[in-house]
């Protein structure tokens, strides 16, 4: 599963599309209150969004893994979307 595309859109989240089809939006307002991810605070920052693909950044130093993303937006767990793209990769 990769990233294909990453938008900023208001009030601190971002709208995720995947290349198996699934996408959504994710709400990062809790995440910019602590650590590295405070540098986000500031829009113009945030809306420097991209993806690497495997992964949604802002920076080289400054990123969230995309398995993550994508099992808050399918609501599945990661192990179980771990264990399905292992089971594709042995095919």
């Amino acid at each position: 599963m990769k990233v294909i595309k990453v938008l900023a859109i208001p009030e601190y989240k971002i709208q995720v599309t995947f290349d198996d089809g699934v996408s959504g939006i994710i709400d990062l307002k809790n995440y910019i209150q602590t650590g590295i991810f405070t540098s986000l605070n500031n829009k113009e920052t945030f809306n420097k969004v991209y993806s690497t693909g495997y992964s949604v950044a802002w920076s080289d130093d400054l990123e969230i893994d995309a398995l993550n993303i994508y099992a808050e937006i399918s609501g599945k767990k990661p192990e179980d979307i771990f264990s399905l793209n292992s089971s594709y990769a042995a095919n």
